[in-house]
């Protein structure tokens, strides 16, 4: 009789389980009826459920929510497409998308359209969260970017845009950036507005030479996605290359070939108002 009472309760348990899930998935598919439903990022960690929304649609509102650590939490893009993205909680009060990670060379960045269109890496380290969920993330509010760059002697700077966002696969995923401000000299905004994505099969040469995806304008003042060299310091000689493919910001050292040792950029909406406890 127990363990007819036992079976009975976990069914009805089971049962209650199932349906909060797809009044859960119900909500979520009316969130936000834009978009166009990008692949799961390769190879990263299972995302961390968020508490309070049910449609959390950036890092920014699950810090209206009440999520305050920082780490990866899976954000509502489209109606029944969620996306894995790792949250800074803890920056300027937080908010946080990040959409780019260099620290350690653990991953390639020498990739083609398709991988920088869909995204690749790790959460957990390395990144690229992927070009169209990116387009994705600045249309729908109007966004600001911020970049944190350290070298390999940990003196680090940041930067911010007051105004970023791209276009769609159809215009190339074209950059719009400006309104810098920061701690180094502007070594993106400046020279790289208004250019087109490219990656070495695209036909950009700039990024074949460089071996990465980026915002190339013959070539680059800055491209935080070149390849990572240990300790910073290459040349055209030692590496028998055709140009400069570092992770360079060029006004750090006046020199393309200083490669930094870490790098981050990352969104929120520009009408972002953290929460401050009184």
């Amino acid at each position: 009789m127990l363990l007819l009472v036992h079976a009975s309760l976990v069914h009805e348990i089971q049962s209650q389980v199932q349906n909060l899930s797809k009044t859960l998935r119900t909500s979520c598919t009316r969130c936000d009826p834009r978009a166009a439903p990008p692949l799961a990022m390769r190879g990263t960690a299972r995302p961390a459920p968020p508490v309070g929304s049910s449609c959390p649609s950036d890092c920014a509102s699950l810090i209206q929510n009440g999520v305050h650590r920082s780490g990866i939490y899976s954000i509502i893009l489209a109606p029944g497409v969620s996306l894995p993205v790792y949250c800074d909680m803890e920056t300027d009060g937080g908010g946080w998308t990040v959409f780019q990670r260099r620290r350690d060379g653990s991953i390639s960045f020498n990739r083609g359209w398709d991988e920088y269109r869909v995204g690749f890496g790790d959460l957990r380290s390395e990144f690229w969260l992927g070009n169209s969920p990116l387009h994705l993330l600045v249309t729908k509010r109007h966004c600001s970017l911020r970049v944190h760059l350290k070298d390999w002697s940990h003196q680090q700077h940041q930067v911010l845009y007051r105004d970023f966002r791209i276009e769609d696969e159809l215009a190339r995923f074209r950059l719009h950036v400006s309104g810098f401000s920061g701690s180094i000299s502007d070594s993106f905004g400046w020279y790289h507005d208004g250019q087109d994505f490219g990656t070495p099969d695209s036909g950009d040469l700039c990024a074949e030479v460089c071996h990465s995806g980026w915002w190339f304008r013959q070539c680059f003042q800055a491209n935080l996605n070149g390849v990572y060299y240990q300790g910073g310091l290459y040349s055209l000689r030692a590496q028998n290359l055709l140009g400069p493919d570092g992770l360079v910001w060029f006004s750090w050292t006046d020199s393309d070939f200083y490669s930094l040792k870490s790098s981050s950029m990352m969104i929120r909406p520009l009408d972002f108002r953290p929460h401050r406890s009184p």
